[in-house]
């Protein structure tokens, strides 16, 4: 064969490294994380799962490696949520905001929802000032009702004059 006959022992006598042992041993446990979670886990929370069970310490570098080598890739599984919805029984009404070339006066009034991270809602009522483009009060609360609603333009009435228009998003309120 033309070899030497060092190399052929070499060869016949040879083990895995520790390392490699360790390597092999946790590309074993990561493929096992993986098809256990569905291809869901990237390689940071498959780092971190293994750390926990098997209390070693290792980089998540190496879980990325492990990973490539044995050509594993995560799939992303967006969560799906339904968004709030409101229904009304009347007709949207016409802007009759656009019409004015004086907002001197005029009140405009929205509630809105802000989504948090755990996917509840809170809802944040404004009133604001078009002519000083600044809000004139606002609220926040867990649940929309009606109370919640007025007290804001309540708040906005008492820190003012009455104004000569109110507008919202559906409902005009005209004072004289």
């Amino acid at each position: 064969m033309n070899i030497a006959r060092s190399t052929y022992y070499q060869w016949k006598n040879w083990h895995p490294s520790q390392q490699e042992t360790r390597r092999n041993a946790l590309k074993t446990a990561i493929k096992a994380v993986y098809n256990t979670n569905r291809g869901i886990y990237g390689y940071r929370s498959i780092a971190a799962f293994l750390r926990f069970i098997l209390n070693t310490e290792f980089g998540d570098r190496l879980v990325w490696e492990l990973m490539n080598e044995m050509s594993l890739k995560s799939r992303m599984v967006r969560k799906s949520y339904k968004k709030p919805t409101t229904t009304t029984d009347t007709p949207k009404k016409t802007d009759l905001m656009k019409n004015f070339d004086d907002l001197s006066g005029v009140l405009t009034t929205d509630i809105t929802y802000i989504q948090l991270m755990n996917r509840d809602c809170i809802y944040l009522a404004t009133v604001y000032d078009p002519e000083k483009r600044r809000v004139v009060s606002y609220g926040l609360s867990s649940e929309m009702t009606k109370e919640f609603a007025t007290s804001v333009v309540v708040k906005a009435l008492r820190a003012n004059d009455k104004p000569k228009m109110m507008a919202n998003l559906a409902v005009f309120f005209f004072y004289e």
